[in-house]
């Protein structure tokens, strides 16, 4: 089964200043923590990386205090995320649980809404010395569809007399295995899975009735984008808040680890959106700076593909046209100061921030105090010089602080991931600190974008709706 990693999207500061703009939340003190739950003693979507809660803890169980429940979702790229669990490796085909107990059928109950040609799937696999001998791929499509607790029994097709050594089992909201009409919207949830021989019980799979959840808190950085969308079950995380900083209380940490499937995550920082290179998205300029500046510690423990490195990227209508930055290979214990002039003559519309720790595992860089210098008297007029918006994630009202210089009319819009208008409010801005409010409650939960407009200014963030 192939996992699908979905990127969360946070609402974050915008910070723009009225003179000398900069990369926001450049010296690392704004950071959104995350509290994730994962299902305990198997790998699940919520371990693969910061999303939006594809699988949850829920209290309406069929017995003790919880069930599981998994759904798709639709993420910024527009492709569907699947909610899953597994205690296996599927790309390899190995792991699982020891299970040394003749079965020939798994029951349990669900709940599920499966949406048009979608299938939930419950993977239930036996092996012996590393063969297949029972289980299969059962399927609950939309002819299932149920809002009460509903029972179910599979056969494994278990040959009799034949006892296995290892249990591989897994869920997932969508058809993630064949990976076809896989639909938003799409979810399961289970509680109470048994084994059966005859009309036996036998052992019962491992957190059977999904009472036990392990907790941990996630740090991530207001206003990029990080290598956190990937993997967070590692120790360290690619991405650590650290409180040895050269400006303000916090600085961070980029790391190169491994996780637990053995594959290299590399620390990646950007203000843009993580993808393709380059990089799309990043900060719009309308006044080149000069220069740019950063304080940064690196711990070199190896190299392979590429060293670490930080760059500012210069883009026009989406093409790279300059870059300017440093790769480092050789260990700095202290802080060192970089100053980078940049000499720009072609012109550009977009500023893109990335950061790297490295591709060998080991490697650590550590950021702080990230400016961008401009020449002397240098200002674009703006009149926003802050906006925040929260809660994070959004409920039912996303509310917004924005400070401005004078009075002004400001339009607010949210739209979808296809860039469909779903609401808008015109308001009027007060010179100062301003409480401004948008519903959502008609929102179908899932990921938007605001949009804040005036007649000077435009910029656009992401958020979730829950």
């Amino acid at each position: 089964m192939k996992r699908f990693t979905f990127i969360i999207l946070w609402i974050a500061w915008g910070n723009i200043y009225a003179q000398n703009p900069q990369i926001p939340n450049h010296s690392f003190e704004n950071w959104m923590t995350a509290q994730l739950k994962s299902l305990h003693e198997y790998f699940d979507s919520n371990d693969e990386g910061l999303n939006d809660n594809n699988i949850q803890q829920m209290t309406d169980a069929y017995s003790g205090h919880y069930a599981v429940k998994l759904e798709s979702s639709l993420d910024a790229d527009n492709e569907v995320q699947v909610g899953y669990f597994i205690n296996f490796d599927p790309d390899h085909f190995v792991g699982g649980s020891p299970y040394t107990e003749h079965v020939d059928s798994i029951c349990g109950y669900y709940k599920a809404h499966v949406v048009d040609q979608d299938s939930a799937l419950l993977v239930t696999i036996f092996k012996n010395n590393g063969n297949m001998i029972g289980g299969g791929v059962y399927k609950f499509g939309a002819d299932k569809n149920t809002n009460n607790w509903t029972r179910f029994c599979y056969p494994t097709h278990m040959p009799t007399g034949i006892i296995p050594d290892t249990l591989m089992l897994g869920a997932a909201s969508s058809n993630a295995i064949e990976e076809v009409n896989m639909e938003t919207g799409s979810w399961i949830q289970l509680d109470s899975l048994f084994f059966k021989a005859g009309n036996q019980l036998t052992t019962l799979p491992p957190n059977h009735s999904f009472e036990l959840w392990d907790s941990r808190e996630i740090n991530s950085p207001d206003s990029f984008e990080t290598s956190l969308q990937w993997d967070i079950t590692t120790n360290p995380l690619s991405i650590e808040k650290v409180s040895d900083a050269t400006d303000g209380n916090y600085a961070i940490k980029l790391n190169t680890v491994i996780n637990q499937e053995q594959d290299t995550i590399i620390g990646v920082l950007s203000n843009g959106h993580i993808g393709s290179w380059p990089f799309d998205g990043g900060m719009a300029v309308t006044t080149i700076p000069t220069g740019v500046s950063w304080d940064y510690k690196v711990n070199i423990a190896g190299f392979a593909r590429f060293e670490p490195r930080v760059a500012v990227i210069f883009k026009n209508n989406g093409q790279e046209v300059d870059e300017f930055g440093q790769s480092y290979n050789q260990s700095q214990t202290g802080y060192q100061h970089v100053d980078l002039p940049i000499n720009l003559n072609s012109p550009v519309d977009t500023l893109l921030f990335v950061a790297f720790s490295g591709g060998y595992p080991g490697n650590s860089l550590w950021l702080d105090n990230v400016m961008l210098h401009y020449p002397s008297g240098t200002t674009d007029n703006l009149n926003i010089q802050r906006s925040m918006a929260f809660p994070i994630p959004a409920n039912n009202q996303l509310n917004f602080k924005i400070k401005a210089i004078k009075p002004e009319d400001i339009k607010i819009q949210i739209m979808d991931l296809k860039g469909r208008i779903v609401t808008k409010r015109t308001f009027n801005l007060h010179s100062g600190e301003n409480q401004l409010q948008i519903k959502l409650n008609d929102l179908s939960k899932g990921v938007y974008f605001y949009n804040i407009k005036t007649k000077d200014q435009n910029f656009t963030q992401q958020f979730i709706k829950k």
